[in-house]
């Protein structure tokens, strides 16, 4: 007799065991499909643990300008080295292996009835293959393309040369658009099903994948139509948009002050009261995937307010519009300036840093010198009105590397694990829609910008972005239009890509990383707090080690300019050198030394 063992998770090989007397084995290229996928529900099965694939809490900051790891990053100043591996690459070629199982399995199917009930887990196939296909390229470029599970004799793809970045764009744009034709994502109903890949995930996959590559195209010279795939961009964005089914998340007629919309979209939970209204994950529709959390058999993660893994550079801070609608650095903006002061009557710290500035910058930051509420081992009432009782304090630095302390994503409650983790969102959307518009034009119109944008600035109730007002204030439309982007989306994996693609990273990159303005800033000695309903003094800590320098205004430098560096073969990763001895036609990035 005959056994057979599906590695499903590992994708590269199959084990068989067999008696000598029946060793009637079936080809190599069909054991899977012939052997497994007898039914509907064995697709399902086997989809079912793509999803884990899905990007989520924990994943390691793609380190920048806007935000640098305690330790650094070899990410951040471009000192990483080739390696003879690469995780991503190994993982996404195993899962790409298993979403071609799936496509090329359907195909084979003779029974027409089933082959029709499987065609929206061959679709949901399509979307994260095409998804480990965009990861590959926006770390190497181009990549070999493999559409099948490889058989043994098929060396001609297996040591064949990569395929160039514009053929690598193209084929996940096919999957894509296949997966959207078969009009069965987010065909599944009931329950169980929430949460599964729909069309609009697929059309917001196809935006971001379209958006970076034209830019890319647009910016690098490196060939490839880039009006083509901005204007696709465009499309699918505006096809999530004119759909109708998404929206921003905008309660502060709930939730209270103009931030606490956007801050608490970010720890929804449904199990626990997680916001003072007691909104629930059913209570949004701004995110268009997620990675799903819970607490009884898939919990999750968050970031950790006090791990210093991320945190905030004085650049992202120095972003941040004033409540006029102009940068700090403007000749009219009402900016009060970086540091402190302290308050002669209440004799509490003044932050001039965080007044009159976007509500956005106190729902991402936590304000030095204020009482917070944080999961661990705090977990807040919300019955109580303030602050009073038990609940966490930002002494100034905490243990954040810059100064600078992050809010966004930090839960209020215990554990914080059933918080999903957005893998798109609205909000993304809006901003890839405005993007793609004003690069294709060099303009975008006031009407464009209030169907994206302006969205944004009503959730905080900023002022609108118009044409007059970037022309009558001498501003840049494109450079406004990017640095919605980056506040917006902050935290959210965006930044490294966006000044890769925009090719400016060869300049912010290699500048100081600096923090909040330690000396000549008249930084308190102590602030008063709520604990048990009791107020408290709090002794101000020095948790930032005091071995960085500062430079002429005091300003905590990071990291220096002198130790950064970002040279033009830092565009693209080095392919792992075990592939290239593996196969010689797979030709390194170029500036590599194995090239």
């Amino acid at each position: 007799m005959k056994k057979i063992i599906i590695t499903a998770l590992a994708g590269l090989a199959l084990l068989f065991t067999a008696c000598e007397k029946d060793i009637d084995l079936l080809p190599k290229d069909t054991l899977v499909v012939e052997s497994f996928f007898k039914s509907a529900n064995d697709y399902k099965v086997f989809v079912n643990t793509f999803y884990d694939q899905l990007p989520g809490f924990g994943l390691p900051s793609r380190d920048n300008d806007a935000d640098i790891a305690y330790a650094g990053s070899a990410v951040s100043n471009s000192t990483y080295i080739e390696s003879q591996q690469s995780g991503t690459w190994n993982g996404s070629y195993a899962a790409i292996r298993n979403h071609s199982l799936v496509i090329k399995g359907a195909e084979a199917l003779e029974d027409a009835a089933l082959k029709d009930q499987v065609q929206v887990y061959v679709a949901e196939a399509r979307f994260f293959r095409a998804m480990a296909y965009y990861t590959l390229l926006r770390e190497f470029g181009g990549v070999p393309l493999v559409d099948h599970p490889l058989g043994l004799n098929e060396k001609e793809i297996l040591y064949g040369p990569r395929s160039t970045f514009e053929e690598t764009v193209n084929f996940i744009v096919a999957d894509l658009d296949a997966a959207i034709a078969t009009k069965r994502l987010g065909s599944l109903e009931g329950a169980a099903n929430v949460g599964r890949i729909t069309a609009e995930a697929a059309y917001a996959l196809k935006s971001r994948v379209c958006l970076f590559a034209g830019t890319w195209f647009k910016y690098h010279g490196s060939g490839g139509n880039a009006n083509a795939l901005l204007t696709q961009a465009k499309e699918a964005a505006n096809s999530i948009i004119s759909g109708g089914k998404f929206s921003l998340f905008k309660r502060d007629d709930v939730l209270g002050s103009l931030s606490e919309s956007y801050r608490y979209l970010f720890t929804l939970e449904s199990d626990v009261q997680s916001n003072p209204a007691n909104l629930g994950k059913g209570d949004q529709s701004e995110f268009i995937l997620v990675r799903k959390h819970n607490k009884e058999d898939r919990h999750g993660g968050y970031i950790s307010v006090n791990s210093g893994n991320l945190s905030p550079t004085k650049k992202l801070i120095d972003m941040f519009l004033d409540n006029t609608g102009l940068p700090i650095t403007h000749s009219k903006s009402v900016f009060h300036g970086h540091g402190f002061s302290i308050d002669a009557d209440t004799k509490k710290p003044n932050n001039f840093e965080y007044k009159d500035r976007d509500p956005r910058m106190s729902a991402i930051l936590i304000e030095p010198f204020t009482q917070f509420w944080y999961h661990t081992p705090y977990d807040r009432d919300f019955t109580k009105t303030d602050l009073t009782g038990t609940g966490g304090w930002n002494d100034g630095m905490w243990t954040s590397n810059t100064g600078y302390l992050l809010h966004k994503f930090i839960p209020e409650t215990a554990g914080g694990v059933a918080i999903d983790y957005p893998v798109f969102r609205y909000a993304e959307i809006l901003l890839n829609y405005a993007e793609a518009v004003y690069e294709l034009d060099g303009s975008i119109s006031d009407q464009d910008l209030n169907k994206s944008i302006n969205l944004l600035r009503d959730r905080v109730e900023m002022p609108h972005l118009t044409n007059a007002f970037v022309t009558s204030n001498g501003l840049d439309m494109k450079q406004e239009i990017r640095r919605e982007r980056t506040i917006e989306l902050c935290f959210e994996g965006f930044r490294y890509d966006d000044l890769r693609r925009w090719k400016t990273a060869e300049t912010e990159m290699k500048e100081d990383v600096k923090g909040v303005q330690w000396a000549n800033s008249l930084l308190p000695t102590s602030f008063e707090v709520y604990k048990d309903q009791t107020k408290a003094t709090v002794t101000v800590t020095n948790h930032i080690n005091t071995q960085f320098e500062t430079d002429a205004d005091g300003f905590l430098i990071r990291e220096k300019a002198a130790d950064r560096q970002f040279e033009s073969k830092h565009y693209l990763k080095p392919l792992p050198l075990r592939q290239i001895a593996i196969n010689p036609q797979l030709k390194q990035n170029p500036g590599w030394a194995s090239n």
